[in-house]
């Protein structure tokens, strides 16, 4: 079998591809692509904790580590330690846990609007017409972006992310989006500079920590863009798919959606489930420094290696009934969010919006059914999750 992470198989449905590479090729090497990549649970998460080894600092997706070259960046998730350090110390002041748990009235009325907006209709697209509209909404409302302006970072993002089949890097319209997002928030971060508000840009600006020899860091417009860029993007996807995703887990299982019905308080537990069964992120991208000997091979110094979420979320050597989508599960570390130095400051986040989504579904349409002939998924770089799920209210 050949792992492709820009095939329809990939995009579609990776998960059989995924059980063969735990079982047969858990350190496999891609002829086509020449990356390298880790499918069991044990070597993902020791990957993640090693960061030293397996380095950020050349990019998280395969198209930038297919350059080989190691960034000069201030964006977050493309830095190691200690540069990271200083500036995840930085921008985690305004992402902290009791900060998201004070935005839930914001997620609440947010969220609620836009289903409120479907109040009626007995057909409607879940992500087209809910999904992908709230995430991005509520993610900018936070940074700071005026109203009428935030669904634009939503087509900015999509349009940065999508990949062709069997093409690895960005596309024309894709480098523009991004430039264009790029060049928004840099005078977004300006402007908060001059007139500040009380959102996560101005709060930004103000920013600062002394490091161990007392030496005061600020972000500069620069810092402040690039993280916004990061911020907005991972803010709108990861939830857009983990609502959609979850959605579809639901579908399948009809009779784990009768357990929601009966207790809404299984929401939560439910979402770990999602992200363990479907993460809206399916790898995470690294640099070798050093060569890495493993159980089932050697990874070279200098290698692209691939630290295959989806796959490590459903290794039978951690989870029990790995393919089954069980609301009751418990147990293992999550690693949907990432882990170590580079986990999602958003996870909290994310996790509130998708709660707050599933409630409101529950609530408000609480039988549907799927048009599955109408289902459409996106082709992104390492995003996986529906561009389209049309639905019939019962």
């Amino acid at each position: 079998m050949e792992f492709n992470p820009y095939s329809d198989v990939f995009f579609d449905n990776p998960y059989e591809t995924y059980r063969w590479m735990r079982d047969e090729a858990p350190v496999y090497h891609s002829e086509r692509w020449n990356f390298y990549a880790l499918s069991r649970h044990q070597d993902v998460l020791a990957a993640h904790r090693d960061w030293a080894t397996f380095s950020s600092a050349y990019g998280v997706t395969l198209d930038a580590l297919s350059l080989r070259e190691r960034y000069s960046s201030n964006m977050l998730i493309i830095m190691d330690p200690p540069e990271h350090d200083r500036l995840r110390k930085l921008v985690r002041q305004v992402f902290t846990k009791s900060a998201i748990a004070n935005l839930e009235p914001l997620v609440v009325e947010v969220i609620c609007s836009f289903a409120e907006a479907l109040s009626g209709k007995e057909d409607f697209d879940l992500v087209a017409d809910f999904a992908a509209l709230f995430p991005v909404e509520i993610i900018s409302s936070m940074l700071g972006v005026p109203a009428g302006e935030r669904q634009q970072i939503r087509l900015w993002t999509d349009e940065a992310l999508h990949r062709d089949q069997n093409q690895p890097f960005i596309t024309e319209a894709g480098l523009h989006a991004s430039m264009a997002m790029r060049d928004y928030f840099l005078e977004l971060a300006k402007e908060k500079r001059r007139n500040p508000d009380d959102m996560i840009i101005s709060r930004l600006v103000t920013a600062t920590y002394e490091d161990e020899d007392t030496v005061t860091h600020r972000l500069n417009d620069d810092d402040i863009a690039t993280f916004s860029v990061l911020l907005a993007a991972a803010g709108s996807e990861t939830v857009t798919k983990l609502v959609g995703n979850g959605a579809i887990a639901f579908h399948e299982n009809p009779d784990q959606w009768d357990q929601v019905l009966a207790d809404p308080s299984l929401i939560p537990a439910a979402i770990e489930e999602m992200l363990r069964l479907y993460p809206p992120s399916q790898y995470q991208g690294r640099f070798t420094t050093r060569d890495v000997e493993l159980d089932g091979g050697t990874i070279p110094a200098g290698s692209p290696t691939l630290l295959v979420t989806g796959a490590a979320t459903r290794d039978p050597l951690v989870y029990d009934r790995p393919d089954e989508f069980d609301i009751a599960r418990r147990g293992a570390t999550t690693l949907a969010f990432g882990y170590g130095a580079h986990s999602c400051l958003g996870s909290w986040l994310a996790r509130l919006e998708t709660r707050v989504a599933f409630q409101q579904i529950r609530q408000r349409w609480p039988h549907v059914d799927v048009d599955t002939d109408g289902l459409r998924r996106v082709t992104m770089s390492n995003v996986a999750g529906y561009s389209h799920i049309p639905v019939h209210v019962r």
